[in-house]
């Protein structure tokens, strides 16, 4: 069912983006159009370690989309948003140049495990300390050509109006239901599921968030509940003593994570990513994690394999738009 209306959407979206202009020389703003030269890129894993990668990998991942994965599906949104608000005549254009991909791998690896347990790379440490770098290329995925329309086009992209008016729509249609950025989700999974009235997605009592393209709550969830198990661990005590020791802690009530706050932004780094692998820190607390992840896939496998394959032809849908 959820592969026919993939196909459906898709099917769509080249429709859209094959309908001949008035002016093929000039006229763009279709998603075909706007994805247009934007490359693949040749290895995107190329600022990671993989020995470190494969050591801190943890049983949940494997039911995730890693941090490439997820920025091609954003990537694919901006395009499909981009058509959106030119269909509601904006002139609006993809801002490649933004959410650089680069930064998160470098600094936090595919899933987010360089600094899951503190400062876990010897390397990035003695470059940067135990600080990030702010990159350059932040600001809006998208943009559009006339500033005074830039409210009015935030406002139709979540489809809630946050001045209490009307949206001033150049081509005079109403918003689409949600927003362009529901209709952009739609494009990459057809059952997306719509925002609130206020243009957000929200959690019902008990339950996770909704699961717009790329992402997956339910394992956000599980890796929250995973991390807490593992900070109770015995082990993972024991090793934390043996890291205060070793970086000169001991008397601190501190761990890896927090190691910033003791020693300042200046200080250390080094000593401390040095001292969680050789106190047995990492190893001890990814162990514990991966007990308590093993515990937590057989109790949900089905709802975590369906989810999977869901991201998985979300992925697709996102490669197709983008022309990859």
């Amino acid at each position: 069912m959820y592969a026919a209306a993939l196909a459906i959407a898709l099917t769509a979206c080249t429709a859209q983006a094959e309908e001949p202009a008035a002016d093929p020389d000039t006229e763009q703003g279709s998603a075909e159009v706007e994805a247009a030269g934007f490359e693949e890129p040749g290895d995107p894993y190329a600022p990671t370690d993989p020995e470190l990668t494969e050591r801190l990998h943890l049983p949940l991942y494997d039911y995730n989309l890693d941090e490439y994965e997820q920025w091609t599906i954003r990537r694919a949104q901006d395009v499909l948003t981009v058509d959106c608000l030119d269909e509601l005549g904006f002139e609006a254009s993809v801002s490649w140049e933004t959410d650089s991909l680069e930064e998160l791998l470098t600094h936090f690896g595919p899933h987010h495990s360089y600094r899951r347990y503190g400062v876990a790379s010897t390397d990035l440490a003695e470059e940067y300390g135990f600080g990030i770098p702010e990159g350059d290329d932040t600001g809006n995925p998208w943009t559009v050509a006339d500033a005074s329309q830039e409210e009015a086009a935030a406002d139709a992209y979540t489809g809630f109006s946050h001045t209490g008016g009307e949206i001033e729509i150049p081509s005079g249609d109403p918003a689409p239901e949600g927003g362009c950025k529901h209709q952009a989700n739609l494009g990459i999974n057809p059952d997306s599921p719509p925002p609130g009235e206020d243009g957000y997605w929200s959690a019902t009592e008990g339950e996770p968030m909704p699961d717009t393209p790329g992402l997956h709550s339910r394992v956000d969830d599980l890796l929250g509940e995973s991390y807490s198990a593992g900070m109770e661990d015995p082990a993972v005590e024991a090793a934390n003593e043996a890291w205060k020791e070793c970086a000169g802690l001991s008397g601190y009530t501190v761990g890896p994570g927090g190691a910033s706050e003791v020693m300042g932004e200046g200080g250390d780094a080094v000593l401390s990513a040095e001292c969680a692998d050789t106190s047995g820190y990492l190893d001890a607390f990814v162990a514990a994690e991966t007990r308590a992840q093993e515990a937590m896939v057989e109790e949900h496998r089905a709802e975590l394999e369906e989810r999977r394959e869901q991201l998985d032809a979300e992925l697709a849908a996102a490669r197709t738009v983008l022309g990859w």
